[in-house]
């Protein structure tokens, strides 16, 4: 499967661990080979996304604006409100709106209380689109997770927070 990501297909060897930590005394062997498993999955399963979103024309990132205004109450959000929602910039956002609008999945009005800020709602074509898409996602995704029970899922989600909040070490200067 081809991803983005250069990503070794198996964790370094213990032997070759082993040996690092020899030269690097902070070399801890199963930190590096969890992160590099970590990293291997996340690249599998945004390849396989990607692979599945291009069936509906789709990028994961117009998939997502698409579900969020489907999901908002009302309807409808302001542009910013979903780059901020999503951690992207005005400008990818504006992009990833182009490209919904030109295929008639969305709609951009006026904000009505304030012309500086645009308001983003779905088309009839974007409701279809989502309901064509929305049963088999969901059934690819139950699929994906089909190994896991309930009591490991929600153990995943913890253990994923606790790498999350370790990240900020990576970017420490």
């Amino acid at each position: 499967m081809r991803t983005d990501w250069l990503i070794p297909k198996e964790p370094p060897s213990d032997r070759v661990l082993h040996e690092l930590s020899q030269h690097y005394p902070h070399v801890d062997p199963s930190a590096v080979q969890g992160v590099v498993f970590l990293l291997r999955v996340a690249a599998e399963l945004h390849g396989a996304s990607t692979q599945h979103f291009a069936r509906y024309r789709l990028s994961q990132g117009r998939f997502v604006v698409l579900i969020m205004l489907h999901t908002t109450p009302g309807g409808e959000m302001c542009c910013s409100d979903i780059a901020d929602s999503v951690g992207v910039s005005r400008a990818t956002m504006t992009g990833l709106l182009d490209g919904l609008e030109s295929d008639g999945l969305i709609r951009r009005v006026d904000h009505p209380e304030d012309r500086r800020r645009i308001t983003i709602t779905l088309t009839a074509n974007g409701r279809r689109l989502l309901d064509e898409i929305l049963p088999d996602h969901m059934r690819r995704i139950a699929s994906v997770m089909a190994n896991l029970t309930k009591d490991d899922r929600k153990k995943l989600r913890e253990l994923l927070e606790k790498v999350r909040t370790g990240l900020p070490a990576l970017l420490k200067p």
